[in-house]
């Protein structure tokens, strides 16, 4: 599958410094992808690169195969975005707000804009006008907004912003129904990870204008000898000490009598029989599962080689 939205070793220099430092990366159709990094880390940048709002210094971002740089008209017609809250008109409807929008775009036709009220559930709502909308509803219509004119790509930056939970719960609902069944790819920044851990398929973490790490945000397809697991044994401290002397390679630690180590699946299981031959019971073995704020934790504290 050829991606829809290509970062290809895109630089910005705002004075001397270099804001974005050769990014690249690749989204493809249907696949919600996140972008992560502390403040100042070059997100928002990135972000106003891809919809054309700041120039490129040099390198090139590609839509749907059509360069923002060259061909700007062509890669644009291909991106709705929301930057937090949407811009939308209170004394006007829901209907009104998307008839509006529709003429800034060519072909939307009056069952497009029926279709965005559906899918995203304010059909019954069409006729109200948006005041009186809670902040929920407003992005849903935001998300309407942005995709009235059939984008391939939908960029968000801080979508959940002042959501309450039922509120972000609803909006997590909808990005995916985009997603699966229109074949958007969407592009999330935000700080909230626990909420990209639970939407985004991918996630990259930008610091200091550099990609530091890119990774699915399942942890199974991480290479094996990335795995951490927990030992518990009848001797922690004997434990320890074979451990460390005969496989000095594995990252070995004790916390509250439990060995922990880093390794391959084999070579836990090579551990285990080694410990329990030199008479050190092991009762049981349980591999940890990492959450996205932790490996953001880490990747975010080894800093920029």
């Amino acid at each position: 599958m050829e991606s829809i939205l290509s970062l290809q070793n895109v630089h910005k220099k705002l004075g001397k410094k270099l804001a974005v430092n050769g990014v690249s990366l690749d989204v493809y159709p249907g696949e919600i992808y996140g972008f992560l990094g502390p403040n100042g880390a070059g997100k928002t940048t990135t972000i106003r690169m891809i919809t054309g709002l700041t120039k490129i210094t040099s390198g090139d971002i590609r839509i749907a195969d059509a360069s923002i740089t060259s061909d700007y008209k062509s890669a644009i017609q291909h991106v709705g975005t929301i930057v937090e809250n949407p811009e939308l008109y209170p004394y006007l409807t829901a209907e009104k707000n998307l008839l509006h929008f529709a003429r800034m775009s060519k072909n939307v036709t009056k069952e497009d804009i029926d279709s965005r009220l559906k899918l995203v559930r304010l059909d019954h709502v069409r006729n109200q006008k948006v005041r009186k909308f809670s902040l929920g509803m407003k992005q849903r219509l935001g998300i309407a907004q942005a995709l009235i004119h059939r984008p391939k790509v939908l960029i968000l930056d801080e979508p959940t912003n002042g959501l309450d939970p039922a509120g972000v719960r609803e909006m997590r609902d909808y990005l995916r129904k985009v997603a699966k069944e229109e074949g958007v790819a969407i592009f999330i920044s935000s700080h909230l990870l626990a909420e990209i851990e639970l939407i985004c398929d991918r996630f990259a973490i930008i610091q200091e204008g550099k990609l530091v790490q890119v990774e699915r945000v399942s942890d199974e397809d991480r290479p094996e000898e990335m795995n951490r697991y927990q030992l518990e044994v009848s001797d922690l401290a004997k434990a320890h000490k074979l451990a460390v002397r005969e496989f000095p390679k594995l990252v070995i630690h004790e916390k509250e009598n439990w060995l922990h180590i880093k390794a391959a699946k084999e070579q836990v299981g090579q551990l285990i029989m080694f410990l329990t031959s030199q008479g050190v019971m092991v009762y049981q073995s349980v591999r940890e599962k990492q959450t996205l704020e932790d490996r953001f934790l880490q990747a975010t504290e080894r800093g920029v080689s």
